[in-house]
């Protein structure tokens, strides 16, 4: 992936809504409640996400799996392969 795009994908990840997250998620066939989406949120404001950090991405994945569920997990992996 160029830089600009990373960054703006960087952008999107690190400013993104519960509301559009469940957005993103209808666009792609993808069930995600709105409860859900907030728990995904929460994580994701912990840190600064950079998608490019594969150990970070790992990372936070682990924590939706322990955190939130495997099958919100894999909802989240789903939507950052769209992009990355």
């Amino acid at each position: 992936m160029n830089s600009i795009m990373q960054q703006l994908v960087n952008q999107k990840v690190n400013s993104i809504t519960s509301p559009e997250l469940v957005q993103l998620a209808k666009q792609y066939n993808v069930a995600l409640s709105k409860s859900q989406a907030d728990k995904v949120i929460s994580i994701l404001r912990s840190e600064h996400i950079n998608v490019a950090d594969q150990a970070q991405l790992e990372r936070l994945l682990h924590r939706l799996q322990t955190e939130v569920d495997p099958y919100v997990t894999s909802v989240i992996q789903q939507l950052l392969k769209q992009f990355l």
